[in-house]
């Protein structure tokens, strides 16, 4: 009767003009989208009279953009000292469309993602000759600061890599250092952020490296790192030979190799290259191509241009030091989504296992995915996908998770609604990716999204929760239905958890705050009657009071458990 009290009172609580710049039809010779009428056959903005369907909501979607001008190319990081706070950075063009005016909104989060404080616009610090910039890259350092590494375009012509940096988790950015360019107005272009995050092992720990691709009298993919959390940068190296090479992605392994991959594009064939370092970024190994296939069909993507993802499994489980690298191609005769590993550091590499679910060849376009692995070495992708759509112009946002090590994912719908692809200009468009990023069980997404209509550009995240899992401890039928009190309690961080299912069925175990707020599914799945236990991380969560409620079929318990850091 007590304990029925105690969850009545619980529920209670609960309820600048552009520049110029002569046309190319090289895709990738400058690809970036800055400079007015460089290219030729370009795909022109599509307009549609479709109605935008509204899905079922398997995960809560959140708009964490909130202008109706375009935003596009969205970045998105935990904070690695302290994951409760997250920063989201993307273009903005609310300051103009044509011409277009670039700059970077950005905004953050103290609660994990669940909720965004109002957007702000990035505010050039450096110097005033680089009023515009492009192509947002988030990261964060074991210290606390998030960076932004960003496309920042001169007055002068030149396009120059500049890192800005937050020492408040997000809350502002008063320093800025430039990582590449400056010498001349050859454009740097596609830029990725990595910091050295590992446990130890590596001889580099928060080191930051930054690869991109550098346009000067050959065309190469270059790193630059920093090893003083971004005051300086040191001199860049070349990553690869020269070529029509764009869209590269850094990763660091266990020992804090340092790990590039990137896209060469040839015709109408697409191949993925991969170079390695093993001492801190002074030099790489010879490239190796990885994987290749036709080049496919994307409806986003002027020139179908599509990147590749690259993750690695640092968690020192079973998984420890497994390459994961996701891309695009069209080997069969549509777009789809490919995932690619290695266990011994890149020498050999897995054939290619397609992660989308729909039938093979049927003429849908599955493109840009992105990657992450969790310290625990769970994988999530997230990817842009027409299946569901009466034309290829009709996309969603899907996601594929993986607890086996990438062996096999499971699909499933991420946006609550579907929408039309449209651009404004050429100057605009609609980007070149979106992004992911995977702590304990929390999944962060970020995707643009036009459900809006016309040419309104959101940048959206998703609530997606992803269950921890129980042990079975004993197949023994209970004789009734139990929720044991937490152990240790209080606790710091993590928490024993046991309980007792007399009866088969869906069980569901959800923490919430003193505020009756939920802030985690601990689990939700079919449960044979038996004993079980589960750990319960609240490394997300700030010291307090929370409740732990276990439902089963009509049965909820509930125990009071209190966090101390």
């Amino acid at each position: 009767m007590k304990t029925l009290k105690i969850f009545l009172l619980f529920f209670m609580i609960l309820y600048s003009p552009p520049l110029s710049y002569s046309q190319n039809t090289n895709p990738y010779l400058k690809p970036h989208d800055y400079f007015q009428g460089r290219y030729e056959n370009v795909k022109a903005p599509f307009s549609s009279s479709e109605t935008y369907a509204k899905l079922p909501a398997l995960y809560e979607n959140m708009d964490i953009s909130l202008d109706p001008a375009p935003q596009n190319e969205p970045s998105v990081k935990f904070n690695a000292k302290n994951p409760r706070y997250v920063l989201a950075a993307w273009r903005d063009f609310s300051q103009g469309v044509s011409p277009a005016r670039r700059r970077i909104g950005y905004n953050y989060s103290n609660d994990s993602g669940n909720t965004f404080f109002p957007a702000q616009l990035l505010i050039p610090v450096l110097d005033t000759n680089h009023p515009l910039m492009s192509d947002p890259v988030v990261c964060s350092d074991t210290n606390g600061n998030f960076y932004v590494a960003t496309i920042s375009i001169s007055t002068y012509g030149g396009m120059d890599v500049f890192v800005y940096k937050s020492t408040d988790f997000g809350m502002s950015f008063t320093s800025c250092s430039m990582a590449a360019g400056g010498i001349s107005s050859a454009p740097e272009d596609k830029e990725w952020m990595v910091c050295d995050l590992t446990k130890g092992n590596s001889p580099y720990k928060n080191n930051l490296y930054i690869s991109w691709t550098h346009f000067g009298s050959t065309q190469n993919i270059m790193l630059v790192k920093s090893t003083d959390c971004g005051v300086s940068w040191g001199s860049p190296v070349e990553v690869s030979l020269p070529g029509t090479v764009q869209g590269s992605c850094p990763a660091i392994g266990p020992n804090g190799e340092v790990y590039v991959v990137w896209v060469y594009n040839y015709e109408n064939i697409i191949s993925v290259y991969f170079g390695k370092s093993t001492n801190g970024g002074k030099s790489f190994e010879k490239e190796q191509l990885i994987a290749q296939g036709t080049r496919p069909t994307i409806a986003a993507a002027t020139y179908n241009s599509t990147f590749p993802s690259m993750a690695v499994d640092v968690s020192g489980g079973p998984g420890n030091g497994t390459i994961y690298v996701t891309f695009c191609d069209g080997r069969n005769y549509d777009a789809d989504v490919f995932l690619i590993k290695s266990t011994n550091g890149g020498a050999n590499w897995t054939s290619p296992l397609r992660i989308n679910n729909d039938s093979t060849g049927n003429g849908k376009q599955q493109y840009w995915p992105w990657i992450a692995v969790n310290e625990t070495g769970k994988i999530a992708i997230i990817y842009y996908d027409s299946r569901n759509g009466t034309n290829n112009n009709i996309i969603q946002t899907w996601l594929a998770r993986s607890t086996n090590n990438g062996q096999s994912f499971i699909n499933s719908v991420m946006s609550d609604a579907s929408f039309n692809i449209s651009w404004p200009n050429e100057e605009v468009r609609f980007g070149d990716y979106i992004n992911v990023d995977y702590r304990g069980g929390r999944i962060l997404p970020v995707w643009t999204d036009l459900r809006n209509g016309g040419v309104d550009m959101e940048i959206y995240t998703a609530i997606v929760r992803v269950p921890v899992g129980i042990n079975n401890i004993s197949a023994e039928v209970p004789n009734s239905f139990i929720l044991h009190q937490n152990y240790p309690n209080p606790f710091n961080a993590e928490t024993n958890i046991k309980f007792e299912i007399p009866v088969p069925g869906i069980s569901e175990m959800k923490i919430y705050d003193i505020k009756g707020r939920k802030v985690s599914v601990v689990f939700n799945e079919y449960t044979k009657a038996g004993t079980y236990g589960t750990r319960f991380n609240a490394a997300n969560l700030t010291s307090g009071v929370y409740f732990c409620v276990l439902k089963s079929g009509n049965s909820v318990r509930t125990k009071k458990m209190i966090m101390i850091k």
